[in-house]
C-alpha cells in the first residue's frame, strides 16, 4: 500500500470555540498495547540510547552480509523511530526542484517499503535545503500517532496509520519560533496527554523578547496547555532534546538550552525546578539521566576562562540555581558538543566532535579509555547486546565493546560516499542506520527477537503523598480569537511536584482587557474591531494562574503608529521594532545628524528595557558603551571617542538638543574606574505626538534581520500594502519586505532588486527583477496573494509614495505547490542601515 498525504500548507486547527475538558475526558481514542521492543523516540524508549535486545549482529557489509535492505528514499539527517511495525522519519522532498519541500515518511519496518508520505512546504525560513530533516519525529505508542516539527516551524500531529494530519501549528507565525541558517530544530517529547516542543521564540506582548521557550500542547487536539522558557536573549538556537526522567520521586523534563545552561522543568506544568549554567553559547547535547544524576557536554566557550568545551555531571535533586551547589564534576577541554552520552556497565561513554570515544568514570569524571574512530561526529552512539554501535560523520562505522579499561573494536567499516548525522536505532532484532544518502537495515533474516527485561523505572512519589494545591494552570494558556468568539477556560490544580490534583470548581475568573468572562470561565470577546490583548486570571484561594488572548478582527486592517506603539498583538514585532516620531527625527537630522541617531538609539533602549533610564558603560560583557559608539560610528576611525572629555565634546551638544525637545530629561557622565566611561541618560516626557512610524535598527541583538506576523494563519487571498523608507550608512541600505500567505515581497537595498519568494535559501519558485530605489525616500509596496486554479499567484509592485500607483504589477510569481494560507506580516533586514514602515494595510482581494 502506498499513500501520499500532501500537506503543502495547513491552517491551524481552529480551537477558538473548543470546550476545554478535564484531562482524559475527551472522547475515547483507540489505544494500543505498548511493544517494549519499539523505538518511539530517537534516543530509545528509555531516553538513554540503550536497547535491551540481544542476539544482534556483530558484523555486516554494504555488499550484502547481514543487510536486510537499503532504501535510498529514506536518506536523511534525521534519526528514525520504529513503532507498531512501521518506521517513521523526516526527509527532503523533490530535491533541487521547484517543488522541493519536507516530508514525514512511513515505511514498513521489516521490508523498508513505503507506506505513506506527508508532504509540506518549507516557508519563510533561512534553513538551507541541505539541512532539511534536522528534527526527528516522536511516536505515541498508546495511540499510534506521530508528531513532527519541520524546519520552518510547522508542527504536526499525524495519524500513524494513514499519514493524515490531525492538527497542526505554525510555530513561527503563532509563537515567533526562529528558524535560522544553522538548521537547528528541536525534537518533541510526549508526557501523558501532553506533547512538548521548543524553539527560540520571539512572541508578542510580555514575551516579545527572544527566549528558548517550551510549549506543551494537548496531544489529542493541539490546545496549548503551558508555555514557559529559560533566560531572555539567548546567544544561540540549539537542538538538545528534552528527556523525561524521575529524580528524587519527581517527574522532570531535562534539557540543554540556547542560553548555555541545562535545566529541569516539571513536565505537566512547565514550572522550572533547577538550572545549571555552564556555557556562553547554546547546549546541543541531549542530556543523559541515570538515577538522580544528569550528564551532558558542550564544545563552546565555558563561562569562566578561555578553555573550550566540557563534560559534566550534575546532582539532579536540587532546586533553583545549582551551578555551584550541585555540580559533581566538570572536565573542561572535552569537546563533546553534538553526540549524546550513554552509560555502559557503569561507565560513561562519550564521543567528542572530532570522532574520539572517551570513557569516563561517572563518579569522578576521570578518563578510563580513549579511541579515535573518525574525524567528525554528529550522531550519537547506541548500546545493545553488550556492544556499542556508532558511526562518524564521514561514514566510519564501528561496533565496539568495553573490556575493563580499554575499548575493543569488534567490527568496522569505511562506508564511502556516506554522511552520517542521524543515529542508529534498534528494534525487533534489526539495526537501522540512517545516512543522508539512504538507510540501511541490518540483521539476521527471519531471526526472532530476544531481549533482556527492561529495568523497572524509578518510582514516582504518589499524588496521595501530597494533595495540597500550590499551582493553578489556566487552560488554554494562549488563544487567538476574533471579535465575538467564545472560549471556555479551566483552572487545573497541581501540587508542589507538578502532579495533577483536580479541576478547580471554586475558581474565580477575571480579565484585564475587552470582553467578558463568567464565573465558570466562559470568555466572550467583545465585538470591538480593535486589535487587543486580554489577560485571563483564575484565583483559587490564595493561588492564581494566568493565560493570554490576542483579539484580531477579520480583514480589512489598517495600522498607523501615531500613538507611539507597535501593535501588541503582532508576533515577533515588539523589541525588534519601535515607534518613533518621524517628523522629530527629520528635524533633529537637519540640526545634528548625531542627535537624530541618538534619538533612535535612546528610544530603543528605553522601550526595549522598559526602564526610563539608559546606562552605557563597558563594565560588563555587554559592552554597552562600545555598542553605542559603534552605532554612532564613533568607535573607530578619525572620529573615534577615547576619553571622557572627547565624549562630552562630541555628545553633549546632541544630548542638549534632545533635552530641548524633552526626549531627554537629564544626563550624567562618570568614570567608575579610570578606564571606563559611563553615560547615564534619563528619559524625558515627550511622547510620539506627530507622524509616528515603526523602525527597525541595526543594533537589535540577534534581531536586525527578522520577520513578524499580524494575526490569523488561516487567512488567504488578500493584499498587504505599506509605506517604507530605507536609510543609508556607509553606502549600504536595508532590505524591506511584506509577507502574504507565506510569501515575501522583498525590496532589496544593496542588490537593488525586487523579489518574490517563499524559502530564501532555496528560491524554488522565486522571481527576481532589477529595481533601482533610493535611500531616504518613501516608497509604497504592495503584495497580492491569491489561489487561482490550484496554484498560488503572487503579484508585487513598488512606487514612490508621492507618485501615482502604477496600473501594472512589476513582478509576478506562480507556485505550483502553493501555500494555501498564512498570516500577513513584515520582513526586514536592518543589518546595514535602519528601515522605517508606516501606513500598513491588509485587505481581502476583490
Amino acid at each position: 500500500m502506498r499513500f501520499t498525504c500532501i500537506v503543502r500548507c495547513l491552517a491551524v486547527v481552529a480551537l477558538a470555540t473548543a470546550v476545554v475538558t478535564v484531562p482524559g475526558s475527551l472522547p475515547a481514542e483507540e489505544t494500543f498495547e505498548v511493544d517494549p521492543l519499539d523505538w518511539p523516540h530517537w534516543r530509545g524508549p528509555e531516553y538513554n540510547g540503550i536497547s535491551r535486545e540481544t542476539g544482534l549482529v556483530d558484523s555486516w557489509s554494504p555488499d550484502g552480509e547481514n543487510v536486510l535492505w537499503f532504501k535510498e528514499y529514506l536518506g536523511s539527517r534525521s534519526t528514525p523511530i520504529i513503532m507498531r511495525g512501521k518506521l517513521y522519519t523526516i526527509t527532503r522532498d523533490d530535491v533541487a526542484s521547484p517543488r522541493e519541500g519536507e516530508k514525514v515518511v512511513c515505511a514498513d519496518a521489516v521490508t523498508g517499503e513505503k507506506i505513506w508520505e506527508n508532504k509540506f512546504n518549507v516557508y519563510l525560513s533561512d534553513v538551507p535545503a541541505e539541512r532539511v530533516g534536522w528534527s526527528s519525529v516522536v511516536g505515541d505508542p498508546t495511540t499510534g500517532r506521530v508528531y513532527a516539527l519541520g524546519v520552518c516551524g510547522l508542527f504536526q500531529c499525524i495519524d500513524g496509520e494513514t499519514g493524515e494530519t490531525i492538527w497542526s501549528h505554525s510555530l513561527s507565525e503563532e509563537y515567533g519560533a526562529l528558524t535560522t541558517y544553522g538548521g537547528r530544530t528541536n525534537v518533541p517529547v510526549i508526557h501523558g496527554n501532553l506533547v512538548i516542543i521548543s524553539a527560540i521564540m520571539i512572541d508578542w506582548g510580555d514575551m516579545a523578547k527572544p527566549a528558548h521557550r517550551f510549549i506543551a500542547f494537548d496531544k489529542r487536539n493541539g490546545q496549548p496547555v503551558w508555555f514557559n522558557g529559560t533566560r531572555l536573549l539567548p546567544y544561540d538556537t540549539n537542538y538538545s532534546s528534552p528527556v523525561l526522567a524521575t529524580i528524587d520521586g519527581q517527574e522532570v523534563l531535562v534539557f540543554g538550552s540556547g542560553d548555555g545552561g541545562v535545566h529541569a522543568f516539571q513536565p505537566q506544568t512547565g514550572k522550572p525546578i533547577w538550572s545549571y549554567d555552564v556555557s556562553r553559547r547554546g547546549i546541543n547535547v541531549t542530556p543523559l539521566v541515570v538515577g538522580d544524576r544528569v550528564f551532558a557536554g558542550h564544545s563552546e566557550e565555558n563561562l569562566v576562562g578561555t578553555k573550550m568545551g566540557a563534560v559534566f555531571a550534575i546532582d539532579g535533586t536540587g532546586e533553583g540555581d545549582v551551578t555551584k551547589s550541585k555540580e559533581l564534576w566538570r572536565n573542561e577541554r572535552m569537546m563533546v558538543g553534538k553526540s549524546s552520552p550513554i552509560m555502559v556497565d557503569g561507565k560513561l561513554v562519550t564521543v567528542d566532535d572530532r570522532g574520539g570515544v572517551i570513557v569516563l568514570d561517572p563518579e569522578t569524571g576521570k578518563t578510563i579509555a580513549k579511541k579515535k574512530i573518525g574525524r567528525m561526529m554528529r550522531s550519537s552512539p547506541v548500546y545493545a547486546d553488550g556492544k556499542i554501535y556508532v558511526c562518524s560523520t564521514g561514514g566510519r562505522w564501528h561496533i565496539l565493546k568495553l573490556e575493563d579499561d580499554r575499548i575493543k573494536i569488534v567490527h568496522k567499516l569505511m562506508l564511502k560516499d556516506r554522511s552520517s548525522h542521524g543515529s542508529p536505532v534498534i528494534s525487533h532484532g534489526r539495526i537501522y542506520i540512517p545516512f543522508i544518502e539512504g538507510m540501511y537495515c541490518i540483521g539476521k533474516k527471519d531471526q526472532q527477537p530476544t531481549a533482556d527485561p527492561r529495568p523497572a523505572p524509578a518510582e514516582v512519589t504518589p499524588v496521595s503523598a501530597d494533595d495540597v494545591a500550590t499551582q493553578v494552570q489556566v487552560v488554554p494558556v494562549e488563544a487567538l480569537l476574533k471579535p465575538g468568539q467564545k472560549l471556555q477556560y479551566q483552572a487545573r490544580l497541581y501540587n508542589a511536584r507538578g502532579q495533577f490534583l483536580k479541576v478547580a470548581d471554586d475558581a474565580k475568573f477575571s480579565i484585564e482587557g475587552i470582553g467578558t468572562i463568567s464565573g465558570d470561565g466562559k470568555y466572550e470577546a467583545s465585538n470591538d474591531p480593535a486589535h487587543s490583548e486580554v489577560k485571563v486570571t483564575a484565583n483559587v484561594g490564595d493561588l492564581s494562574g494566568t493565560a493570554r488572548i490576542r483579539i484580531v478582527p477579520p480583514l480589512p486592517w489598517k495600522f498607523e503608529f501615531d500613538d507611539g506603539q507597535v501593535p501588541v498583538t503582532w508576533v515577533g514585532a515588539r523589541y525588534r521594532h519601535i515607534a518613533l516620531d518621524f517628523d522629530l527625527l527629520k528635524k533633529l537630522e537637519q540640526q545634528s545628524p548625531l542627535a537624530s541617531q541618538l534619538y533612535i538609539y535612546l528610544m530603543t533602549s528605553y522601550i526595549n528595557s522598559g526602564r526610563p533610564v539608559a546606562k552605557f558603560a563597558d563594565d560588563s560583557p555587554r559592552m554597552t558603551w562600545s555598542a553605542l559608539l559603534r552605532f554612532l560610528e564613533r568607535l573607530d576611525g578619525s572620529d573615534s571617542i577615547r576619553t571622557l572629555d572627547e565624549a562630552k565634546a562630541a555628545l553633549d551638544p546632541a544630548l542638549q538638543l534632545l533635552a530641548d525637545e524633552k526626549v531627554v530629561a537629564e544626563w550624567d557622565w562618570a568614570t567608575p574606574t579610570p578606564d571606563v566611561i559611563q553615560l547615564t541618560v534619563k528619559q524625558g516626557t515627550r511622547p510620539v505626538d506627530g507622524n509616528g512610524v515603526m523602525t527597525k535598527i541595526k543594533t537589535i541583538p540577534k534581531g536586525a534581520r527578522s520577520q513578524s506576523w499580524m494575526g490569523h494563519v488561516g487567512l488567504h487571498d488578500y493584499t498587504i500594502q505599506a509605506d517604507v523608507l530605507g536609510a543609508s550608512k556607509n553606502g549600504k541600505m536595508p532590505d524591506i519586505g511584506l509577507i502574504g500567505q507565506r510569501y515575501t515581497l522583498d525590496l532589496m537595498g544593496n542588490s537593488q532588486q525586487l523579489q518574490i519568494r517563499t524559502w530564501p535559501p532555496q528560491l524554488r519558485m522565486a522571481q527576481t527583477i532589477p529595481f533601482t530605489w533610493e535611500p531616504e525616500v518613501w516608497y509604497t509596496m504592495k503584495l497580492q496573494s491569491a489561489i487561482e486554479d490550484g496554484k498560488a499567484v503572487l503579484r508585487g509592485k513598488v512606487w514612490k509614495r508621492d507618485e501615482a500607483e502604477p496600473e501594472q504589477w512589476l513582478v509576478e510569481a506562480v507556485d505550483m505547490v502553493p501555500n494555501l494560507t498564512g498570516s500577513p506580516g513584515l520582513f526586514g533586514n536592518a543589518k546595514e542601515a535602519e528601515l522605517f514602515i508606516d501606513n500598513v494595510q491588509v485587505i481581502g482581494n476583490k
